[in-house]
């Protein structure tokens, strides 16, 4: 399989991420193979993914959250707690349950969540129209005033999602706060260009 912009876009943003202090690395799965997430995604009826789905598990399968260091398994800028495959699958087959084709707010079978923010925000590829070598990625936010009937396309790529993320950290609209051992970020300032990622 070809290669993307990707990795080397993640191996420096685990690079940033522990420079800044966070434990992120400490708590971030290992990769899976390109074989595991193949197996993994036909068993699930989902087709062809873009190289970059692949390149994404190849990372990190996840981060585990763990009791009293809440937010430290988090990817800063945004604050997402990444899934695994299979915690993705699963996350999305409980969307799909809760709204299944036909209802009010319906969670296509395409979407495919990646990172979770709390119980009801989602980063996602949208499989339907990613392309074979990117990945497009969506948001979907429920609640606190921001409720959303369909996943609002955020970027065309993950390569540009990392890429957001790496800014945010390098102009330090958000850092890990040592002294409380968690994510912080500038309120003070509304930055379009991280409207979904912080």
């Amino acid at each position: 399989m070809q290669s993307t912009a990707l990795p080397p876009l993640l191996t420096t943003l685990d690079a940033a991420l522990d420079a800044t202090g966070a434990p992120f690395l400490e708590l971030a799965n290992t990769g899976i193979t390109e074989m595991q997430i193949a197996a993994t995604l036909e068993a699930a009826g989902l087709g062809p993914a873009p190289i970059e789905l692949y390149e994404w598990f190849q990372w990190h399968n996840g981060s585990r959250e763990v009791p009293g260091r809440w937010g430290a398994e988090m990817v800063g800028p945004g604050f997402w707690t990444l899934f695994s495959l299979e915690d993705s699958l699963a996350d999305r087959a409980r969307w799909m349950e809760t709204w299944p084709p036909g209802s009010e707010m319906p969670w296509d079978p395409s979407w495919l969540p990646i990172a979770g923010g709390g119980q009801q925000n989602r980063l996602a590829i949208l499989l339907r129209t990613s392309t074979t070598d990117h990945a497009h990625v969506g948001f979907w936010a429920m609640g606190n005033g921001q409720d959303v009937d369909a996943m609002q396309t955020a970027e065309r790529s993950l390569a540009d999602v990392v890429t957001t993320w790496l800014r945010a950290l390098r102009e330090r609209y958000v850092w890990w706060d040592e002294t409380h051992q968690a994510w912080d970020m500038d309120g003070t300032a509304t930055r379009p260009e991280f409207r979904l990622y912080s």
